[in-house]
């Protein structure tokens, strides 16, 4: 009888050590995040043990923390135990396995917390990293003197794989932390560098090209037009008795204005054509490939009697005009003698009464 007693206990104890093995296996092979990983843990540690409930404690700052948790255990995720008053704590200061049989009887435990779970005998073994204790692996159960040395040395042999199979998955994790950060603060560099290009090019309140990125679009235009021999014309215009609106009416209803002004340009030009905001109420439009000075001057015409049309705003009606002057390209004027032109016949729309446009001549 004792010798086939004792060919029981070895087959039993080959059977667990190949569930160790196997454990040990999965574990190490298991790409989860690290709270994946944790319950990973935690289930099979319960398979391999007669605990009631298995928990991974992990230390932050001053606390151990249930960061996974199965069986009896598993509602009390997330609880904190000061780790100068709990067995995990000791666990984690002594690096080393600790056994207690009854919780009531042991002054190294957590009285209320074991209550609070419902522990009655435990052991608790340190997951370390670098040397360092990280945390602890708990297995608990609600009856006295549940777990034997042969679960001791269980928890022993799978803690060290499982402190360096944790600190992996934590230090994964970590990593794919740091490239979700540093791909975000990409994006957010790249949209920050857009944003400042866009501020560079374009007026803010209109959304139109600013001075700066016209007067590269009409040098651009000029180049483009004597080497193909185009024609194109430029319209300076702004909102007659501007200063008189925005000095009654206040400068909200002034950008208002201005707003609705450079939408109602947009809509009476071609795609191809190109409104700037130079300043103020100051407007500048560039038509390219026209086939002659009656184009232009359609064009303004339509303007002029666009801009006839009531402005709404709210419960505000603002009847306004604007003058305009035209210019059309020459052989050896460059973009700024272009637009004082424009301005110079502008000046004169202005001295015939407003509300009009007129072409500029020399003698202007």
């Amino acid at each position: 009888m004792r010798g086939k007693t004792s060919l029981l206990d070895r087959q039993e104890t080959l059977d667990h050590l190949n569930e160790i093995i196997n454990t040990q296996s999965r574990i190490a092979k298991a790409n989860f995040d690290v709270d994946g990983f944790m319950n990973l843990v935690a289930e099979q540690i319960q398979k391999l043990t007669p605990a009631t409930g298995v928990v991974v404690e992990l230390v932050e700052a001053d606390d151990m923390v249930y960061r996974a948790a199965t069986g009896s255990v598993s509602q009390h995720l997330g609880l904190h135990l000061n780790k100068n008053e709990s067995i995990s704590g000791l666990c984690v200061k002594e690096k080393k396995v600790l056994r207690c049989d009854d919780t009531e009887k042991d002054s190294r435990v957590n009285a209320a917390a074991c209550q609070l779970v419902n522990a009655r005998s435990m052991v608790v073994a340190p997951l370390f990293y670098n040397g360092e204790a990280v945390g602890a692996l708990k297995i608990l159960s609600d009856k006295t003197n549940t777990f034997s040395e042969e679960d001791v040395k269980t928890l022993q042999l799978m803690a060290g794989l499982i402190g360096a199979a944790l600190a992996h998955q934590m230090s994964h994790q970590t990593a794919q932390n740091l490239l979700a950060e540093r791909t975000q603060a990409l994006e957010e560099l790249k949209q920050a560098e857009e944003k400042l290009k866009y501020m560079a090019n374009y007026d803010y309140l209109t959304s139109l090209p600013n001075r700066s990125s016209f007067m590269n679009t009409l040098s651009i235009a000029i180049d483009h037009a004597k080497q193909n021999k185009k024609l194109f014309a430029l319209l300076f215009l702004d909102i007659d008795h501007f200063k008189m609106i925005n000095d009654t009416l206040g400068h909200t209803t002034g950008d208002l204005l201005l707003k609705a002004f450079a939408t109602r340009i947009k809509y009476c030009i071609r795609q191809t054509d190109t409104a700037a905001r130079l300043g103020g109420d100051e407007f500048i439009i560039l038509l390219e490939d026209i086939s002659d000075l009656h184009n232009a001057i359609a064009i303004a015409k339509k303007i002029i009697e666009k801009m006839q049309e009531p402005f709404s705003f709210g419960n505000k009606k603002l009847n306004i005009s604007t003058s305009i002057g035209i210019t059309l390209l020459k052989e050896n004027l460059n973009s700024d003698e272009l637009i004082h032109e424009a301005d110079q016949a502008l000046y004169a729309a202005k001295k015939a009464g407003k509300n009009t446009f007129k072409v500029f001549k020399s003698e202007d």
